[in-house]
């Protein structure tokens, strides 16, 4: 034991005697070219020997300034700056001594965020482009007094001492892979201040802000919750990990060894420390400066948290106020970038960063709707945010009187069938950019967005539509990307707004722009592998167009115009329709060409349109008037058919005052009804022989044997959709609402507790039997939106609701490249035919099962949008 006290003695002397002699050391910030905030008590500080004597010395007073060296190693000594002028230097001495030499004082700003604030003057690699006006904006880059420090990117699950980065003069060779949003800004600055200006890059792309926040708030707030979870899991999960990977390495170097050149090395985990992870650019790229004596700070960041929007005001107020906390400088002024107009960047991040600067003190926000690009999310115009950042900082830090805000909307006043706009920061008044006031749409309480008029009117804006006669909601700049052109006489362009705060359908938006990108093109959808009229893409398109009313984005009604461009020539002709076939199923895509019809006024349109109604009325049918569902499935009633004909024929005869069309669309309902309805189940079969001659038809009844069931959700959505042009008046209306009250009195006892619908709805228990997408959809579609109607009483919003749940845990997966898919779509089902479909139970649970089926996505975007989900 006296052996192990001695040794134990003996080597806590030796590192005493080597801990002595140790240099002090000084962060990399603390360098030659720096900038020391000016007028201010700054940090200088370091390590060294634990009970070390510091001593700094500055060259503007020959002060002294000494402290001891704490117990950690660390030391720090505050030390007060002069106003800007001349050249300094410090000198900091203990075991040895360090000078630090070519020091300005001035006005010093922390420029941070991720990629559009990490995007450099001139071309690097990758998407780092270099900003569109480089060859020119060079010829101004040389300023000995703006110094440039660029902090190395770096991740780490604990917070570090120190960076790495230098200081640098500004000029053309230093500038290139400096941040050219940080440049502008500093430059615009330096020009009107006349002092020297230092500039503090620490910014990496694609991060969300939590990446950016201590950890120690982080889990006080639950509102990271979510996040948290994952981060931990990944972190108990992460040990088991690396022992898989080291494993694995070892076999990888045997087989190697045993001459297997092809083989690719294992991967090895990275666990938490990445650069998206909570925390790890907080800990390795702002801690280790937060001594640092600032100003201030500007953020360029936003579009990594744009799927979390509605948490963003308070991760983003969260990160505002930590940092003040940390870099004890008091509420300094923070600065901000509303994110560009960008096809991939919801509305709903924009007004995130609205609300951020109207409740959190002493922050401000450049707009810059009038340099975004819709295809690339980093802009090459970054002269426009810089400037506009420096004009927030010259105002409102240093009370220049200059413009600093567009337009702000403050208030709305209906009157008539106008909505009346005031707004602050008009300056002089309100302009254009020499066009038509562009950007403005208008809703009346059925919350359809259509475009409006806008006119400037002194400092207001009027905004009507012949479309919407009483008013409720206005937006301007709402979407992903969009023209709108609003601004003060100092050119400063307005914020986008909405004067609603009607919920957004975010997973309805998500799920559209997800089968956008699946589907460049709409005739790809439901898996299409050419130009067509498709029931299924003319249900998918259906839905695109009930988004685009719902959020007026215009890339939806684009992507839809586009097909029905290509699927109808200029004679009115339909690619590949054969009228001869008296099928159904063409007439659901008609219901696309009302609304290009009503965009458009193009005339092949309403051609296409009424080639359609002449199938309807030539087309063969039962003894009581119901439409056959193709002329080769003879004397056949399907529950399908009715929504591919009843709720077309409705909206022709509602469009185009055809009133004598609506006995016609309701007995069309009823006979299917009579003849599909069970009562002992309250369910419907899915379809009706009225020879009694198919194989599949009961000899008593002609009905087919099961209740699948899509062919019920098909039905279902068709009542609800004939009622929105069906005459209040309507003689049969009531019975079609009862019809509907029926349904949803039965459907939940049929619902599985997951909350979805089975393939075959009375045979959940049974073997092979599956819980199925588009019967589950179309189902939450029609309860739902016959609820918003008022044809259900409220109480049954609970049905669809419970739904929308089980569809999202038990069907919804989300991907790594942001889209979702929807899982467990039967393909397709049907009776008779070739080979034969004998409507069996175990034919309708051996029907393919597919993906993003548009049976399925199509109602289940619609029925998020009726839910406002």
């Amino acid at each position: 034991m006296k052996t192990i006290r001695l040794f134990s003695s003996l080597f806590l002397l030796f590192f005493i005697i080597i801990n002595a002699n140790a240099d002090v050391k000084l962060p990399a910030i603390l360098s030659d070219n720096m900038i020391l905030q000016q007028q201010s008590t700054v940090n200088i500080w370091g390590k060294a020997s634990v009970g070390e004597q510091i001593t700094v010395t500055s060259s503007w007073n020959n002060t002294n300034y000494t402290t001891i060296t704490a117990a950690d190693g660390n030391w720090l000594v505050k030390i007060t700056t002069p106003k800007a002028g001349k050249i300094f230097s410090l000198t900091v001495k203990g075991n040895n001594t360090l000078t630090i030499n070519n020091i300005l004082v001035g006005e010093v700003w922390l420029c941070s965020g991720q990629s559009n604030m990490d995007f450099s003057v001139s071309k690097i690699a990758g998407w780092k482009t270099g900003i569109i006006n480089e060859e020119s904006e060079m010829q101004d880059a040389d300023y000995p007094q703006i110094r440039l420090f660029h902090v190395k990117q770096v991740t780490s699950l604990s917070e570090l001492d120190d960076c790495q980065g230098e200081w640098t003069v500004c000029n053309r060779e230093n500038l290139k892979d400096f941040s050219a949003v940080a440049f502008f800004f500093g430059r615009t600055l330096y020009k009107n201040l006349k002092t020297p200006i230092g500039l503090i890059q620490s910014s990496w792309g694609g991060t969300p802000a939590e990446a950016w926040t201590k950890m120690s708030l982080i889990r006080e707030q639950a509102v990271y919750a979510d996040k948290l979870a994952v981060y931990d899991k990944i972190e108990s999960n992460y040990a088991a990990e690396l022992a898989k990977y080291d494993a694995a390495l070892a076999e990888y170097k045997v087989q190697k060894e045993n001459g297997n050149p092809d083989l690719k090395a294992p991967r090895k985990p990275n666990g938490n420390n990445h650069s998206k992870s909570l925390a790890t650019l907080w800990n390795g790229m702002i801690y280790p400066i937060v001594n640092y004596g600032i100003k201030g700070a500007i953020w360029y960041q936003g579009e990594s948290n744009a799927d979390h929007s509605d948490d963003y005001p308070q991760v983003f107020g969260n990160l505002i106020n930590s940092w003040r906390t940390e870099f004890k400088r008091g509420d300094f002024p923070f600065y901000f970038v509303q994110i560009a107009p960008f096809y991939q960047q919801p509305a709903e991040i924009r007004e995130a960063q609205l609300k951020t600067w109207q409740t959190v003190p002493n922050t401000g926000m450049a707009v810059i709707t009038d340099a975004g690009d819709s295809t690339d999310i980093h802009p090459r115009n970054k002269t426009i945010p810089g400037n506009r950042l420096a004009y927030w900082a010259l105002a409102k830090t240093y009370n220049k009187k200059i413009a600093f805000s567009g337009p702000l909307y403050q208030s709305v006043k209906f009157d008539a069938n106008k909505a009346i706009l005031t707004f602050l920061y008009t300056e002089k008044g309100l302009k254009t950019d020499g066009n038509a006031l562009t950007g403005f749409v208008i809703a009346g309480k059925d919350k359809r967005f259509y475009k409006a008029d806008a006119q400037i009117v002194g400092k207001t804006v009027v905004v009507v539509s012949d479309k919407v006669s009483e008013p409720v909601a206005v937006r301007y700049g709402w979407g992903n990307f969009f023209r709108a052109n609003l601004y003060n006489t100092a050119d400063l362009p307005a914020s986008p707004f909405r004067t609603d705060s009607w919920a957004t359908p975010q997973t309805a938006i998500t799920f559209a722009d997800s089968e956008m990108k699946r589907n460049p093109q709409a005739w790809q959808l439901d898996h299409g592998t050419r130009l067509y009229f498709g029931y299924t893409q003319g249900l998918g398109c259906l839905a695109m167009l009930k988004i685009w009313k719902a959020t007026a984005e215009q890339k939806y009604v684009d992507y839809v115009m586009n097909w029905c461009d290509t699927i109808i020539n200029d004679k009115g002709e339909i690619h590949l329709y054969e009228i001869e076939k008296y099928n159904l199923d063409f007439i659901n895509s008609g219901k696309v060409l009302f609304d290009a019809y009503q965009i458009t006024g193009n005339k092949k349109y309403k051609t296409a349109i009424d080639r359609l109604i002449t199938q309807l009325k030539n087309h063969p049918r039962t003894f009581e008037g119901g439409f056959w569902h193709k002329l080769i499935y003879q004397h056949q009633m399907w529950l399908d058919g009715i929504y591919m004909a009843s709720p077309f024929l409705a909206q022709y005869a509602a469009t185009f005052d055809k009133p004598e069309m609506f006995d016609d669309v309701v007995n069309q309902i009823l006979v299917c009804a009579k003849h599909t309805y069970d009562s002992k189940t309250g369910l419907y079969y899915h379809g009706w022989d009225e020879s009694h001659n198919q194989r599949w038809a009961n000899k008593e009844t002609g009905q087919s044997p099961n209740f699948w069931g899509r062919s019920m959700g098909w039905w279902f959505m068709a009542l609800v959709d004939v009622l929105d042009y069906l005459p209040q008046d309507h003689a049969k209306r009531a019975e079609i609402i009862k019809i509907i009250n029926g349904l949803a009195e039965t459907l939940p006892k049929y619902q599985d507790k997951t909350g979805l619908w089975y393939q075959v709805l009375d045979m959940g228990g049974r073997e092979g039997n599956y819980l199925e997408a588009s019967v589950s959809s179309m189902f939450m579609y029609s309860i739902a939106k016959s609820v918003n109607k008022g044809y259900l009483d409220p109480k049954y919003r609970a049905i669809a609701e419970k739904a929308y749940e089980g569809i999202m845990q038990n069907l919804i997966v989300s991907n790594p490249d942001g889209t979702l898919t929807l899982t467990q779509c039967n393909a397709v089902s049907g009776l008779g035919g070739s080979p034969y479909r004998d409507g069996s139970y175990d034919y309708y649970i051996h029907e393919r099962i597919r993906e993003n089926d548009a049976k399925a996505t199509g109602p289940f975007i619609m029925g998020c949008l009726e839910l406002g989900k």
